[in-house]
């Protein structure tokens, strides 16, 4: 199975990094709250401006966050708010609150019809799941699709769709993500207000409606993203083994689903990122990046 491959080649990766993680010498806890209403933010990411390290709240906005020695700054950061950064000198390992404040949601103009709109599929139309990735580094990862419009479509983001695999835990939340085209790689957020959704089972579409938004599809495409969300909950953990390559047995502790990848978009570009940091394109330290793409696909609503 390829998330046997797949963990292999990602192993010296998060090796790289093991020994920032074994130096944690604090543990920051607390929960993520709106400012204006106090309500919990689910799924807030906790990380630091170089993005080296990550954990995420979960839906109650509530977190436990082991810093690694040399952080000094944290940032606080979710999908329709503004960024809290916070000198680390203070904090106490006690729980406290953190309050972020909310962007202007800006929607616009809902144009209402009487009648169900005409839409198009783009992006991976086939229910095929030949290779499957799931998140066994223990970090955020989220992997963003270019979804082209080739055939000069006219119309808005009706709703996009996720191929979620068997295996793992299929019914963990995850974060939908769509980013404007910037010069071939993801831009500025498009979705004003984090939109977390999860699959009823594997095997399926997952499928979310986000007709409200009013999200033009213009003629360089968007990119349509997957966000895991992988927080302290053991519900959504798993354990999987693989063989390193002097061919010991490795087991490793994973979080949530599979998402399926296929070879159906020949000219397919696809894009990666740990943390919230820099985006890379088609994660050059694992077999994805030799042809295959995620399995998300997009229906747009004709003008």
């Amino acid at each position: 199975m390829y998330m046997t491959t797949c963990c292999r080649f990602l192993f010296p990766f998060v090796f790289l990094f093991s020994p920032l993680l074994m130096l944690a010498q604090t543990t920051i806890r607390g929960q993520v709250q709106i400012d204006s209403t106090h309500q919990p933010v689910s799924y807030a990411l906790i990380s630091e401006p170089q993005h080296r390290f990550g954990t995420y709240a979960d839906a109650q906005g509530r977190f436990s966050a082991p810093i690694p020695e040399g952080i000094d700054t944290l940032l606080i950061s979710c999908v329709g708010f503004e960024n809290l950064l916070l000198p680390l000198a203070g904090l106490s390992d006690s729980t406290a609150v953190y309050r972020l404040r909310a962007k202007p949601n800006v929607l616009t103009e809902i144009v209402v019809r009487g009648r169900k709109p005409k839409v198009v599929a783009v992006g991976a139309i086939r229910k095929r799941a030949p290779i499957v990735w799931g998140n066994c580094s223990g970090r955020n990862i989220e992997f963003a699709l270019h979804v082209r419009n080739t055939k000069g479509i006219r119309g808005y983001l009706h709703r996009v769709s996720y191929l979620i695999a068997r295996g793992g835990v299929a019914t963990a939340p995850f974060r939908v993500r769509v980013y404007a085209n910037a010069d071939g790689e993801p831009g500025e957020d498009r979705l004003p207000q984090s939109v977390v959704t999860a699959a009823r089972r594997g095997n399926t579409w997952c499928e979310v409606d986000l007709s409200r938004y009013q999200i033009e599809f213009p003629k360089e495409g968007l990119f349509i993203a997957m966000e895991w969300l992988p927080t302290n909950e053991d519900r959504y953990k798993f354990a999987t083994s693989f063989k390193m390559p002097d061919g010991q047995k490795n087991v490793r502790e994973c979080f949530g689903q599979y998402l399926a990848f296929n070879r159906e978009l020949r000219t397919a570009t696809y894009w990666e990122r740990i943390n919230g940091g820099t985006w890379r394109r088609n994660a050059p330290l694992s077999r994805v990046g030799m042809g295959e793409h995620p399995v998300i696909q997009a229906k747009i609503a004709l003008e």
